[in-house]
């Protein structure tokens, strides 16, 4: 009886750990995006797009990944999937393969 409870406390925390985690990881992807990404897509978009280079564009994402993770906290397993879900080239990729 006691190790049931036991074990019914352990996965209640798991999974508001992987809950809070999951918040906070995209949290801090929306966070990042618009400090790294945002600015060059803008510029993209505007008078100056020509001048935009694709090397611009990957230094924005790798900006990014860098800051993620140095700074995302929490279950790893679930900081992982949520920036690899954050990857718009990821939905055609996992839609294939379903």
């Amino acid at each position: 009886m006691f190790q049931e409870a036991l074990d019914k406390k352990l996965a209640s925390w798991q999974s508001e750990n992987e809950r809070l985690t999951r918040e906070s990881c995209t949290s801090l992807l929306k966070q990042l995006k618009k400090e790294h990404l945002d600015p060059v897509l803008t510029q993209l978009h505007g008078e100056g797009g020509a001048k935009v280079m694709f090397e611009d564009i990957v230094a924005g994402y790798n900006k990014i990944e860098h800051d993620y993770k140095a700074r995302a906290t929490g279950a790893k397993d679930v900081c992982a999937a949520v920036f690899f879900e954050f990857h718009p080239v990821n939905e055609g990729f996992t839609s294939i393969t379903r």
